[in-house]
């Protein structure tokens, strides 16, 4: 009787955890809500007052690209990716022309290893 007890005690206090996390996330939610809606205001009467923000801002960006593109982090970044899709999409076939391969390759050794212990054995 007394595990049940408490276990709904520990359950209640789940309980009430759970509503204070949510009234603070759901707080934490607003304010990040109001943050945005402060910066897309201040963005709009920025580039409606000063147009010439406009295309130095895309030249910052895409400078910011290019640099990311030429970036050695960039580069391992697409070649993964590039590998996981052939991967993905390969992956069967190469493990099958590989266990080919393999087994040619096995006997190919094993015919090697006959035939010297054939003409040794001579």
């Amino acid at each position: 009787m007394n595990s049940v007890q408490t276990s709904e005690n520990k359950a209640k206090k789940i309980q009430a955890v759970g509503a204070d996390a949510a009234d603070g996330l759901r707080d934490k939610v607003e304010q990040v809500r109001d943050i945005v809606e402060n910066v897309r205001d201040q963005a709009e009467v920025a580039f409606r007052d000063r147009p010439y923000l406009v295309p130095v801002a895309a030249g910052a960006v895409g400078l910011g690209v290019g640099l990311l593109l030429g970036s050695k982090l960039t580069r391992f970044i697409v070649f993964t990716a590039v590998g996981g899709i052939l991967t993905e999409a390969l992956g069967g076939e190469i493990k099958r022309i590989a266990g080919d391969f393999m087994g040619e390759y096995r006997n190919r050794i094993g015919d090697g290893e006959s035939d010297a212990k054939a003409t040794a054995g001579e």
